[in-house]
C-alpha cells in the first residue's frame, strides 16, 4: 500500500462518512468510494461496513487501520529526523497534557520553549489524564497524573502534596460547609473519602462537583466551600484568609505523582529531546 492509501484510511476511521472523509482529503466523494474499494480487495477483506448514517470498522478493519495509523506515525517520525540533520531544531512536537498540567507549568515552559525554536510547529492537547493515556500514541509527550503508561519511559516530574482548605472566618462551621470536588480518577477520590470520613466521622458526599481544578479552587476563595488541593495550586492563597492543612492518608502524606511518558526512541527527535529538558528546568 502506498502512504496516501493508508492517510485515506485513518481518514476515513476519524471522519466516519464517504462524504467528510472526502472533504477532509479534497477529492470527491467517488473517488474516495473507488479507492476505498481498491485497498479493500488489496487486504482481500472488508475494512468497514456501509450503512445510510456512517461507516462501521470490521473487526479485521480495526487491525489494518491500527496498522495505517503506525506506518504514517513513522513516515512521520522519518521526515524529523531527515529534517533534524539539518542542524536547525524544527519539525514537530506533538504533547497530550493533564489540565492542570496544561493550566500551570506548561504555559511558562512552552512560552520559553518557542523563544529558543520558533521553528518548531507545536501541537498540544489538554484534557484529563485518563483521555490523555488512552490517545498517549498520538504524542511525541504525554504528561499525565496518576498511573503510569504500559509500555513507555515514565519520567516522574513532579510529586505534590495535597492540602486540606477551607476560609478560616468558618472554622466552626465545618460540618455545615459544602464539600467541593474537581473531576479526577476514582482511586485518587476514593484516597480523599477516606481520609474525610476518618476526619468528620460522616459520609463524604460532595454538594459541588466540577471539571476543572481552577473553578474548584476559584469556587473555594469565593469563599463557597471547602476543598482538597494539590500544592502545585495553592502558592497564591492567602493563609491569613485561610486554613491550609497538609493531608494525612494513613501513616503518610497524600501525594499524588505526575510523569512525562515517551517512547524512549523519540528522543532522537532534538525538538522532543528540547522539550523534556526544558520541562526538567520546570520540576
Amino acid at each position: 500500500m502506498k502512504v496516501d492509501d493508508y492517510r485515506l484510511i485513518v481518514t476515513l476511521a476519524d471522519a466516519e462518512t464517504l462524504r467528510k472523509a472526502a472533504a477532509l482529503l479534497y477529492i470527491s466523494q467517488p473517488a474516495v468510494s473507488q479507492r476505498l474499494k481498491s485497498i479493500e480487495q488489496e487486504w482481500g477483506t472488508p475494512i468497514f461496513i456501509r450503512t445510510k448514517k456512517k461507516l462501521i470498522v470490521t473487526t479485521h478493519g480495526e487491525s489494518i487501520i491500527q496498522h495505517a495509523r503506525k506506518m504514517l506515525k513513522e513516515e512521520e517520525t522519518l521526515k524529523e529526523l531527515i529534517h533534524s540533520s539539518e542542524g536547525v531544531i524544527n519539525g514537530k512536537l506533538s504533547i497530550g497534557a493533564s489540565s492542570l498540567i496544561g493550566q500551570t507549568i506548561l504555559p511558562k515552559v512552552l512560552g520559553r520553549y518557542v523563544e529558543l525554536y520558533p521553528q518548531v510547529k507545536i501541537q498540544l492537547q489538554v484534557g484529563s489524564s485518563a483521555q490523555i493515556s488512552a490517545h498517549h500514541r498520538d504524542f511525541h509527550v504525554a504528561i499525565i497524573r496518576g498511573t503510569e503508561i504500559m509500555n513507555v519511559t515514565n519520567e516522574l516530574f513532579l510529586e505534590d502534596k495535597h492540602y486540606f482548605i477551607y476560609p478560616k472566618a468558618k472554622q466552626h462551621q465545618l460540618d455545615q460547609l459544602p464539600v467541593i470536588e474537581f473531576q479526577a480518577d476514582a482511586a485518587y477520590l476514593k484516597e480523599i473519602e477516606e481520609w474525610y470520613t476518618e476526619q468528620f466521622g460522616q459520609v463524604y458526599a460532595p454538594q459541588i462537583r466540577t471539571d476543572q481544578i481552577a473553578t474548584c479552587k476559584e469556587l473555594l476563595l469565593s469563599g463557597v466551600g471547602m476543598t482538597v488541593l494539590p500544592e502545585i495550586v495553592i502558592g497564591d492563597i492567602d493563609q491569613e484568609l485561610f486554613a491550609v492543612e497538609l493531608l494525612d492518608a494513613g501513616q503518610a502524606h497524600m501525594t499524588r505523582k505526575t510523569y512525562m511518558s515517551y517512547d524512549h526512541d523519540i528522543l532522537s527527535l532534538p525538538q522532543v529531546e528540547a522539550f523534556i529538558s526544558l520541562m526538567r528546568q520546570y520540576q
